[in-house]
Parts: structure tokens; C-alpha cells; sequence
């Protein structure tokens, strides 16, 4: 296959880009830079980034906006869930309530990726806290669903090492999910209370046991069933049909590549967000920007909103 698609970069370059969430409302994408808690906004018709950090938030693992509420966002911090305010243009954004936080007996543990299902459920997984140890060696995390009409976290996975990217084909009543320090994407059904069940492996990416060299990030999905998976240290998404073959690799102008969301008028434009962050080796520039792909020739499913009685 001849590679026609075309790849821009988007500055500022980030530390740790990541969770990106096309929002079609606003023709905007929203992403988060995670270590240092700073959010953006791309606006598609001004061609332009806004960012702000955010008053008493550490860490910005996610963000995504309350259905109906159109300056309030779910944002991941540390041990809980927020809801922000953000006018999407301003420097600084304020954390209007509390939403959940975490066991104290998991204190160890911190947010990584999150997203709202097709029924506007918010799920989130955690991962050992870094400065703690290896979370690719201590499988302390786990996986969540917050259920807005009980006000309770419901855990629906455990002892996972890096809970990373989540796709759900509504099709086939499947659930994906990446484990990064597994460094393998996760199959289950889902029940119609939202529970996850029958997980198994769908697809291994480590050689006879071992790591590559690499390993499986954020993830999302397109309208025939096909995954788009980030892959860190490769410089590349991968995207992956339901049959489990590798029908493309896109490549990107950064080796750390965290996360990929469809976005843009059509639904036909890929983002993918990149880290600056020295994790194994130094970055050089774009390393941390944002990257639009265009000419894939494909189209993704709208992404989700959290409802939730505020």
C-alpha cells in the first residue's frame, strides 16, 4: 500500500502528551500534557492552540467534556476525578468539584488513560505511581467504571501494569483495552450494566515472551472495526484490523507516541500526541507536538461524552 496520507505538526511541544478527544460541538480536539497538568484546545477553524493550567490540579491524565455543559470537563488527577471549568480560550482553568477519588489503600497507584463509553459512562485505569517503581514490573493497577447514579467507582480489572488505551466496538459489544507494561490489547464483552467480561488477550505484541523494544499505547477505533494503536519508542501507529492483521503502519516524526483520536469535520483526520519527556533516551524536536494526519482514506467513530447529573 502506497503511503498518500500527510503528516503536520502542531506546536507547543508537550512534556507528556497526551488524551486526545475530538469534540464536535466546538470543531476542537482537546489533549493534556499528563506530568506537568496542562490542557489544550486545537481549534480546527482558527488553526490554533490554547492551553492552561489548571489550580490545584498536579497531573492532567485525561480530558473529556460533560455532555450538556459546554465548560466542563472530566479530568484525571493524581488519585481522583475532577470536573474543571475552562472556557477553552483562557490560561487558566479552575476545578469546580471533586468528582471520585481512588481507595487511600491504592494511594500507591496513579490515573492514566480515561474515556466515557458509548453510553457516556466514564471508565479510567491506574498504574503504579513512577517514583514508587516500576510499573512495567508491578502489575498494581486497575481499571475502573464510575457509575454517576450510585456516585461509586466499580472496579473492573486488576493487577494490570500500565492501564493505557480503551476502544469500544458497539457492533460487536466489545471492549479493547491496553495494558502497556503487558504490553498487550485486552478483549472483553460487555454486560448491559457496563461490566466487562470474558477478558482474554486479543493481541500480543511482545516476541517469544519478550518485549520488542517497544510497546502499545493509546488506542482508538474506526467505523469497519479497525484499531489505531499508539506505539511508544517506535514512531509509529499501528493500525490493526479485527482479524488481528497489521493492514498499516503510519509513521510518525517523534519516537515516543502516546495516544491517537479521529477528529475533523468528517471524522477522517487522525491526532496523535507525542512525550518530550526524557523516559529512555533524549528527545529532539517534534518530539511532544501534536500530530494531524490527513488522506488515510477512513473515517473514526464520534468519541464520548460523560453525562453526569451536575
Amino acid at each position: 500500500m502506497g503511503e498518500r496520507y500527510q503528516v503536520e505538526t502542531i506546536p507547543p511541544f508537550t512534556e507528556l502528551g497526551e488524551g486526545p478527544h475530538w469534540d464536535i460541538a466546538t470543531q476542537s480536539l482537546y489533549y493534556v500534557s499528563l506530568s506537568n497538568g496542562l490542557i489544550y484546545r486545537w481549534d480546527y477553524a482558527e488553526q490554533k492552540v490554547y492551553g492552561a493550567s489548571i489550580d490545584g490540579v498536579q497531573e492532567a491524565s485525561f480530558i473529556i467534556p460533560v455532555k450538556g455543559h459546554r465548560e466542563c470537563f472530566v479530568v484525571g488527577d493524581m488519585n481522583r476525578v475532577t470536573v474543571i471549568r475552562w472556557d477553552g480560550r483562557s490560561g487558566k482553568a479552575a476545578v469546580w468539584r471533586e468528582l471520585v477519588t481512588t481507595d487511600p489503600k491504592v494511594a500507591h497507584n496513579r490515573l492514566n488513560d480515561g474515556k466515557a463509553d458509548p453510553w457516556g459512562r466514564l471508565y479510567f485505569g491506574t498504574m503504579l505511581k513512577e517514583q514508587l517503581g516500576d510499573p512495567f514490573t508491578k502489575g498494581t493497577g486497575h481499571l475502573y467504571r464510575y457509575c454517576d447514579r450510585t456516585k461509586k467507582l466499580v472496579e473492573q480489572e486488576r493487577n494490570l501494569f500500565i492501564s493505557n488505551g480503551l476502544a469500544w466496538n458497539r457492533q460487536t459489544n466489545k471492549f479493547y483495552f491496553v495494558d502497556s507494561g503487558a504490553n498487550e490489547i485486552k478483549e472483553y464483552d460487555i454486560d448491559l450494566e457496563g461490566n466487562f467480561t470474558n477478558g482474554k488477550t486479543w493481541y500480543d505484541f511482545k516476541v517469544n515472551g519478550k518485549s520488542p523494544g517497544y510497546f502499545c499505547d493509546g488506542m482508538t477505533i474506526d467505523v469497519e472495526g479497525n484499531l489505531y494503536v499508539a506505539m511508544f519508542d517506535y514512531y509509529k501507529v499501528l493500525k490493526i484490523s479485527p482479524e488481528k492483521k497489521i493492514l498499516q503502519e503510519i509513521k510518525i516524526p517523534a519516537q515516543q507516541v502516546t495516544s491517537v483520536a479521529f477528529g475533523g469535520p468528517n471524522l477522517d483526520e487522525l491526532f496523535v500526541t507525542t512525550a518530550a519527556k526524557l523516559v529512555r533516551e533524549p528527545q529532539k524536536d517534534p518530539a511532544g507536538a501534536l500530530f494531524r494526519i490527513t488522506g488515510l482514506g477512513v473515517k473514526g467513530l464520534p468519541m464520548n461524552e460523560v453525562v453526569l447529573e451536575l
